[in-house]
């Protein structure tokens, strides 16, 4: 793993937790906001973790930009392939606009680009430039990438052109389909949170499963039901993660079930739905928020989906605190599931895996 590069005036490293600051002052920026939507701190430490989750799991990732004898980050630039996107990409920014304008970038992303092509084996690598950053698109101009219209853009980053970078001498030539999906995680995944265990549903779950959709405190999911009824849930959020690459997941809480956390799409709903339960005695301590937040990230990031909202009883207030913890807001433009009367609650937009938003 090569987790150091140099150029002739700048060191590129592997990030560092002790980077984030500088990080999150980037994203909250008046310079930031001169080419890109501004982030919370909470949104930009998730895109920070996905950075360096992104090193740890593959081995390699975006580089940290510093000035040669000033340390301290001035920006990212590098290889960045998360699991949901179509095809390996070069990308970049920088945090301060002191040092815009030198050709920093320029030089970061040559170095990182010869990095990716010469040392981890790419035959290919592009670029997604959102349409108005016309100083992304000079500098991918300048390193010789071209728009490529026929090339898939990850639905997860919104609208962004794609261009490619021209292939490194004797690489094969890029053979595209044009219908090709973009990768699905077919198998429900276990997540860890800092107090909760999230993992596939097991049969041996049912009775607990069962036991509080016929309690009273299923009347936040227009409840009580069946047995009968619980077992179409039941299997319907199992068969989700073959179909959709979502569903549900059995909340673990010191290796005994506390509830359960899923996302779902019905054949009439437009945008998949974010739910949770806990069963009794695991109520009011945050295992709801901590357990959804995890499977929000995981979906947002490894299921290609771009908007998700819960469906909420207007009476429900503790599953309104959960959705306000976790930045929802009322949403009133949403179809409302055929005859549910409920509050829609909108989840902030993907950031999948740091965002790709290339800036020179």
């Amino acid at each position: 793993m090569i987790e150091r590069l140099e150029t002739e005036r700048l060191v590129l490293r592997r990030p560092t937790p002790a980077d984030m600051a500088a990080y999150q002052d980037y994203y909250a920026s008046d310079w930031r906001a001169t080419h890109g939507p501004v982030a919370r701190d909470r949104q930009s430490r998730g895109r920070f973790e996905a950075i360096l989750a992104h090193w740890q799991q593959k081995g390699f990732g975006r580089f940290v930009v510093e000035l040669k004898g000033q340390p301290g980050g001035i920006g990212l630039v590098g290889p960045h392939f998360p699991d949901s996107f179509i095809e390996q990409e070069i990308t970049w920014q920088l945090w301060r606009a002191d040092v815009a304008g030198y050709g920093y970038a320029y030089e970061a992303g040559i170095a990182t680009r010869r990095h990716a092509f010469e040392t981890l084996g790419w035959a290919t690598a592009v670029t997604y430039i959102h349409p108005e950053n016309r100083s992304a698109i000079r500098l991918a101009l300048r390193m010789g990438a071209t728009l490529d219209p026929e090339a898939v853009c990850p639905a997860s980053i919104g609208p962004h052109d794609v261009y490619r970078h021209p292939a490194p001498a004797g690489a094969a030539r890029l053979v595209r389909t044009p219908t090709r999906r973009r990768r699905r995680s077919q198998q429900a995944p276990t997540l860890h949170t800092p107090r909760t265990v999230l993992r596939p549903y097991q049969v041996e779950d049912f009775d607990a499963y069962a036991a509080f959709l016929a309690s009273p405190r299923a009347a936040s999911l227009h409840g009580p039901y069946s047995r009968a009824e619980a077992w179409t849930w039941f299997t319907n959020e199992i068969a989700q993660w073959h179909l959709h690459g979502f569903g549900g997941l059995m909340i673990e809480v010191d290796g005994r079930l506390a509830g359960r956390v899923a996302v779902t799409l019905g054949p009439d709903q437009a945008e998949p739905d974010l739910g949770w339960a806990l069963f009794d005695g695991y109520e009011g301590k945050g295992y709801a928020a901590e357990a959804a937040l995890a499977l929000r990230e995981h979906v947002f990031s490894h299921a290609s989906v771009v908007g998700l909202v819960s469906f909420l009883q207007a009476n429900n207030a503790a599953s309104i605190g959960v959705a306000e913890r976790l930045g929802c807001t009322p949403d009133t433009g949403v179809l409302r599931p055929e005859g549910i009367d409920c509050l829609v609650y909108r989840h902030p937009s993907a950031d999948n895996d740091g965002s790709p938003e290339a800036y020179a």
